[in-house]
């Protein structure tokens, strides 16, 4: 966040001033920014003379700083807070104390995809945000946070929303959810209420095409987990899985096994894989594409991080859903 300060406010009344040097505190720790207005008169006003000598500097440090800011076009900081009065400063305050909340359906799966992209496809100053000292402190910069499941993550939506609102503020969060497609454009209901539920209280929502969240690992980081010697036995399924196309892996049921790789019912379902072997059918059929707690064929994204580059995850995530999710996260801190 960027956080603007009118002159007015550096003039405050101390409850004003006990806020800017509480957002000033976040500023320090590299979590915001701040920009100041009328810089010319920093060193006459209450906030400058009521500081100690360290805090001045670094208010003349960043009064320099704003007059050479050149505006942005992306995050993170993108976002601009105007603190002007008491009513402002006060909620500036609590935002600036707030963490950025990524709320997801499975912090294993979803979590795992979330951390990658991150990792991969955004700034240097946002994985630093994410994963830096500015993750470690209390609160911190930004939080990945799930209760479980579809329905849970709807609960938890509103509960963010009910606490944003009781501490006076926006939300300060993005939602990711799956969209559960058995073929291209499919959204299933839960999903899309979710999505609309964001869209009417102006939270960030970036759509997830595909089915699941294991539908997004590239080739390379299958070819990777099998060049494991404890994972060559399951070389003849990421083989079927590869010879699949780029549409069939998007919707493939990434199930545990004895559980059919699509619905025979469902005939949009049926044409999208029509083609494909019996024999490949078979082996993905019988085979564990999903994994379990520690096991989850997800974390493969973390265990061979190595193998990760943004070319194979953007080849795998041929529609931008992953690179839209990151900018939406950067966009917000």
């Amino acid at each position: 966040m960027l956080f603007v300060v009118q002159l007015a406010a550096m003039n405050g009344e101390e409850r004003v001033l006990d806020a800017l040097d509480a957002i000033l505190v976040r500023v320090e720790d590299d979590v915001h920014e701040a920009e100041l207005i009328d810089v010319d008169e920093l060193e006459a006003s209450a906030w400058y003379q009521s500081s100690r000598r360290d805090r001045q500097k670094l208010l003349e440090k960043i009064a320099e700083a704003s007059l050479h800011r050149s505006p942005r076009k992306r995050g993170p900081h993108l976002r601009r807070v105007e603190v002007s009065d008491p009513a402002t400063a006060a909620q500036a305050r609590v935002i600036a104390h707030a963490p950025l909340l990524v709320l997801v359906e499975n912090d294993i799966s979803d979590g795992s995809l979330v951390e990658a992209a991150l990792r991969t496809l955004a700034e240097p100053a946002t994985i630093e945000l994410c994963f830096g000292a500015p993750s470690q402190l209390e609160p911190p910069a930004f939080k990945m946070e799930s209760r479980g499941g579809h329905g849970e993550l709807k609960k938890l939506i509103v509960s963010c929303i009910k606490d944003a609102a009781a501490r006076g503020r926006r939300p300060r969060m993005v939602v990711i959810t799956d969209s559960d497609g058995e073929w291209p454009g499919e959204v299933k209901s839960h999903a899309q209420e979710i999505r609309t539920d964001c869209a009417r209280h102006g939270i960030p929502c970036p759509p997830l095409n595909k089915r699941t969240a294991e539908n997004y690992i590239p080739d390379a980081v299958w070819h990777a987990w099998v060049s494991d010697p404890d994972k060559t036995a399951a070389k003849p399924m990421v083989e079927a899985l590869l010879r699949l196309s780029r549409e069939q892996r998007d919707h493939v049921n990434m199930a545990r096994p004895d559980q059919s790789p699509w619905d025979k019912n469902k005939p949009k379902a049926v044409a999208l894989f029509q083609g494909v072997s019996t024999a490949d059918e078979d082996i993905l059929r019988r085979s564990n594409l999903k994994g379990r707690s520690d096991s989850m064929l997800i974390l493969a994204l973390k265990v061979h991080a190595n193998a990760l580059t943004s070319i194979d995850l953007q080849a795998r995530d041929h529609q931008g859903d992953l690179l839209n999710l990151v900018r939406n996260i950067e966009d917000e801190l």
